[in-house]
């Protein structure tokens, strides 16, 4: 399965929340997110992502220093290592 990932619109609101829009496959993911300067026992792998909400209305994850909602499907844990990659 090829999954194309481009993630648009990144906005920085209150130093350490954001909000981006990403695209996989055709299907677009909202995000949010909370990163800090440095990694934290909290974070994502012990990084610095301490909160992940991201959604498309049937797929979703969602990390609050901890899983809630892992991601189930391709595209979702597809979204979720390249998040990974270039804001952890």
């Amino acid at each position: 399965m090829d999954i194309e990932i481009k993630i648009t619109n990144v906005k920085k609101v209150f130093n350490i929340w954001t909000l981006a829009t990403a695209t996989v496959n055709g299907k677009e993911f909202q995000i949010q997110m909370v990163r800090f300067d440095k990694p934290s026992r909290y974070g994502i792998r012990r990084g610095r992502i301490s909160k992940l909400w991201a959604s498309n209305g049937s797929d979703g994850i969602n990390y609050d220093r901890g899983w809630d909602v892992r991601p189930w499907s391709a595209a979702g844990k597809a979204l979720l290592a390249e998040i990974i990659k270039r804001y952890n």
